[in-house]
């Protein structure tokens, strides 16, 4: 197998190679554009729930990193380099532990275990935009000070992204948008050689970009912006934004659409009589009962129950 750049194949194309390269029938996978000139990061989840002997095909040569994040306890992966065993520590295969895993190098895993394991990818050239975008210097790469780390931000991480990878189409892009920018912060400053010390100024957007921002989301209520067409919109880069929209409004731009949305169905159900489906569809959310959970988790209600109390007389 050749596990080809996420950058230059369609989300389809990478999940089959994937899926051939570990001998599955299939690998959900996210992916978020953190950096406009870079390849996107991507999330997979790896289920071997049927072993077979051998071992998994390596990947082409690319510069790039993989976090290998055991959900269940996976105690002998005999993970190689080249053909190369490597020494690792006896506790790496367990859930909380990662292995970060160096695509220069051909890495590959057996196969006659079991394993569930969370795949996150990132390449050298997001890396350095990232960090770039921030003003700090260069990352020469991402290194662990053995092989495979205890590492309990990466591992609730990776159970935070199950459901999303169960239910993809009821998640808002916005949202795995700021899961990847954090997943970025996270090992850039954990794991990232040459990280630049000292106080950091907390950016903030001027008010016209504040109003062109909201504008925007106004205007794509029922659509799914990313985080980079809003970033586009202040000529900013992604990561620049999202701390600053955050630090600017309180609140991440995932959560204020969330707002807008409930806002504009409360207008709908107090002033029509169109169904709580109708309602759904044009605000955005994915299906009527996607709509009434989010509903009830930030009003504190059921929709239908909410347009009986407040209904225009």
């Amino acid at each position: 197998m050749r596990e080809m750049n996420p950058a230059d194949n369609g989300p389809h194309s990478f999940e089959a190679t994937l899926a051939k390269s570990f001998s599955l029938q299939n690998v959900p996978t996210l992916r978020a554009g953190v950096a406009a000139l870079a390849p996107p990061v991507m999330f997979s989840r790896l289920i071997n729930d049927c072993p077979q002997p051998g071992r998994s095909l390596a990947p082409k040569p690319e510069e790039a990193f993989v976090f290998q994040v055991p959900l269940i306890a996976n105690l002998d992966p005999d993970i190689r380099y080249s053909g190369k065993r490597i020494a690792r520590s006896a506790d790496a295969g367990m859930p909380g532990w990662s292995c970060l895993l160096d695509l220069r190098d051909g890495p590959t895993r057996r196969l006659d275990k079991p394993f569930d394991n969370m795949r996150l990818y990132i390449s050298q050239r997001t890396i350095d935009e990232f960090v770039y975008q921030k003003g700090r210097r260069r990352i020469h790469g991402l290194v662990q000070q053995g092989f495979g780390e205890w590492d309990a931000v990466l591992y609730r991480f990776s159970q935070t992204l199950v459901p999303i990878l169960q239910q993809p189409c009821e998640v808002n892009t916005l949202f795995v948008d700021a899961l990847a920018i954090a997943f970025c912060e996270h090992v850039i400053a954990r794991y990232g050689a040459s990280v630049a010390s000292g106080p950091v100024q907390r950016p903030k957007l001027a008010p016209w970009q504040m109003q062109r921002i909201a504008d925007f989301l106004e205007a794509n209520l029922n659509g799914n912006p990313s985080i980079l067409d809003l970033a586009s919109q202040c000529g900013l880069s992604a990561s620049y934004f999202a701390e600053a929209f955050k630090q600017t409004s309180g609140i991440s731009p995932h959560q204020w659409l969330l707002l807008r949305r409930i806002d504009r169905a409360k207008s709908q159900l107090r002033g029509t009589d169109a169904s709580l489906s109708a309602i759904a569809a044009d605000c955005g959310f994915f299906d009527q009962s996607h709509f009434s959970r989010v509903f009830v988790r930030l009003v504190g209600c059921r929709p239908k129950d909410w347009r009986l109390q407040h209904r225009s007389r």
